[in-house]
């Protein structure tokens, strides 16, 4: 019976390859006449230059005297005002507080270096970024601050603590500037709820800037934070990075503690789950990682110097199945194509092209262990209603086709199919245990896909070890027209599959297309190899010019 499915398979996978092909196509063009015409709105000109620096030469800078932490803040301050009202990234700020903050640390500067009880060393090694402005996401808890997820049944509730991360940021001397947009409960790569809205893309306002960090990303990108915090379950790092062409890292799974960056899920630690930074300069990512990572920054070795001429490179164009997904864009294949080239020619190593065959069950990998994670803990149709009951999956449809939504389409769709499956589940159940039998079938099921995510990390882990990097497509397309990306929804597993193995990934943005959208890759190293692929980004900065400002610079 397992042949012949098999068989089955195989003869209909070209017809659905052609398939998924049309409806690709059909999908560009719709979006294309719906949102194609439409203007797009310019950001303000970058007229201040302390904005351009890197997190790490502000902090040098405000050490050394050369500027004032208050003149640092005050200039980010300036710039959130500029853009939000195009990008509607910033969802509660902390300006006041902020500028109170910085003269504080101005005076204590002031005082200390000159009476000898600090020095700039001292500072460096015990508060790498005193007196510089950060951003998190909204769904990162922050003491006093909204912790909404973006759900209307949680609206102005206050986080009474600060997340683990935000309180290792606080204590490297760096000061809140506000939070920022997410999708709804921080669960669709797309940021738009019915509590703050939809965040736009620097780039291009009629598309997406990814989710569910996209406000960070669309601020970061527009010059709104020099430091920008986010989590990362399925690439809601990488995907909102890539869309704005911004840096970003997803450490090794189980380095950064997630306690406080979700509104329903509490650990503190996590195999899914990360947290890291998302950055305009590559050179800003190992600092802000150090930080956060904590005492199990010794777990890394991000102080130790990588020759990119010494590494393996291996590159890998699809995922091998491009029936889930969409097939990789000509922009994105041509892209990834020439930083192989810049390997070859520049360090004259082999650039290896590699299938490896289990990534094509990537999204089934990464479906099991978001189950392992976060389902068993609730229901999506029970997070709605902050855990206070379920919501009437009917009543809500009928309330969005009214205009009177509380959530988002694809937020109901997930969980009128999270109901559906385990309804047919249930039912499943139960009839085998009115025909006396076991459920042996359905528990196979979840250990199949546990030896194929086991299998598969093997594999990887093995072709990497500790000094090679793969080369992989961040998404199959460019940032998509807003509400796009509900007409292709596994699109994000082209990230999602390395929160489910584990491995270290830095995103790499790589410049812009013709039409000006940003390109980029995601380069995975082996576990705790993240020194690896960050000093990859560095280089494929220097070759390609990294982030690129979408507004004038006066």
């Amino acid at each position: 019976m397992v042949l012949e499915d098999g068989i089955v398979m195989f003869l209909l996978r070209p017809f659905l390859r052609l398939a998924r092909r049309l409806w690709d196509y059909a999908v560009t063009l719709l979006f294309f006449v719906l949102k194609g015409w439409r203007r797009k709105t310019p950001l303000p000109p970058v007229f201040n230059p302390t904005l351009m620096h890197s997190a790490v030469d502000l902090a040098r800078y405000i050490r050394e005297g050369k500027m004032s932490s208050v003149e640092v803040v005050r200039a980010y301050i300036t710039r959130v005002s500029d853009v939000n009202p195009v990008l509607n990234a910033i969802t509660q700020e902390s300006f006041k507080a902020a500028l109170l903050q910085a003269r504080r640390v101005d005076e204590m500067l002031n005082k200390g270096l000159k009476d000898g009880t600090l020095t700039v060393e001292m500072l460096e090694r015990r508060r790498p970024f005193l007196g510089v402005p950060f951003t998190v996401k909204e769904t990162i808890a922050v003491a006093g601050f909204p912790h909404t997820g973006g759900l209307v049944a949680r609206e102005g509730l206050l986080s009474p603590s600060d997340a683990y991360v935000v309180a290792k940021m606080k204590k490297a001397g760096a000061i809140l500037l506000g939070t920022t947009n997410v999708s709804e409960l921080g669960m669709w790569w797309e940021s738009d709820n019915k509590v703050y809205g939809r965040t736009n893309n620097p780039y291009d306002t009629r598309r997406t800037p990814g989710g569910s960090s996209g406000g960070e990303a669309a601020l970061m990108c527009a010059c709104g934070t020099p430091l920008s915090i986010g989590t990362d379950s399925g690439g809601s790092l990488r995907i909102p990075a890539f869309f704005c062409g911004l840096f970003s890292h997803k450490p090794t799974n189980g380095i950064v503690s997630v306690q406080g960056c979700n509104v329903h899920h509490h650990s503190q630690y996590s195999e899914l789950q990360s947290a890291g930074p998302i950055s305009r300069h590559a050179r800003d990512l190992s600092p802000v990682l150090a930080v956060l990572a904590g005492d199990r920054v010794s777990q890394l070795s991000l102080s130790k110097r990588v020759d990119p001429g010494r590494l393996k490179i291996y590159t890998m164009e699809n995922d091998g199945d491009e029936i889930w997904c969409t097939r990789p864009s000509r922009e994105l294949v041509a892209v990834q194509r020439a930083v192989a080239h810049h390997f070859r020619h520049t360090y004259d190593i082999t650039v290896r092209k590699v299938n490896i065959p289990g990534m094509k069950y990537s999204y089934r990998i990464w479906q099991e262990k978001m189950k392992e994670e976060f389902m068993r803990i609730k229901s999506r149709y029970m997070s709605f209603l902050d855990s206070q009951g379920e919501i009437n999956l009917w009543t809500e449809i009928m309330r969005s086709l009214l205009g009177r939504a509380r959530h988002t389409v694809p937020s109901l769709a997930q969980a009128a199919l999270d109901k559906l499956v385990g309804e047919i589940t249930f039912l499943k159940q139960q009839k085998r245990v009115l025909q006396g039998k076991e459920d042996a079938p359905l528990r196979q099921i979840s250990i199949n896909d546990e030896s194929l995510n086991k299998a598969l990390h093997m594999k990887i882990q093995r072709l990497l070890g500790e000094d090679g990097v793969l080369l992989y497509p961040s998404h199959p397309t460019l940032a998509p027209y807003h509400s796009e990306s509900f007409f292709r929804p596994f699109n994000f597993v082209y990230t999602a599959i390395f929160n489910a193995l584990g491995f270290p990934v830095t995103q790499v943005p790589l410049g812009l297309s013709p039409s000006g959208i940003p390109l980029g890759i995601q380069v995975v190293g082996g576990m705790y190899q993240d020194h690896i692929t960050i000093a990859v980004a560095q280089d494929l900065e220097t070759a390609f010019g990294g982030w690129v400002c979408p507004s004038k610079i006066l």
